[in-house]
């Protein structure tokens, strides 16, 4: 019996060898594809290239625009919902008289 239990965790450790070997060995694989398949990253702008000046009506438009967008959905937010009323539920007979038969047994409370 000895014998056999030793088998069987050489037999279960092969295994476990087995399966995480194939891990890591698709998990380089995958490293390896994206590391030389990804194209390269375009590279920054240069310190000598200044971002254009916001100019002060700019400003005042954007500032008007989220004002307005503001505006809109709070007002959308303070209108009134009016929820749908639930749909009535479709009881057949059979469950109508199931459910009758079922209080009359009960009795009342």
């Amino acid at each position: 019996m000895n014998a056999d239990l030793s088998y069987a965790l050489q037999i279960t450790l092969i295994g476990m060898c087995l399966v995480f070997g194939a891990i890591v060995l698709l998990w380089g694989i995958m490293a390896a594809l994206v590391r030389f398949l990804t194209p390269p990253t375009p590279a920054l702008p240069e310190a000598d290239e200044v971002p254009k000046a916001i100019t002060e009506i700019e400003l005042k438009q954007r500032a008007a625009a989220a004002a307005v967008s503001y505006a809109l959905s709070h007002q959308r937010q303070q209108e009134a919902h009016l929820f749908p009323l639930p749909p009535t539920a479709f009881v057949s007979a059979w469950q109508a008289v199931m459910r009758s038969t079922q209080l009359r047994q009960r009795g009342p409370r």
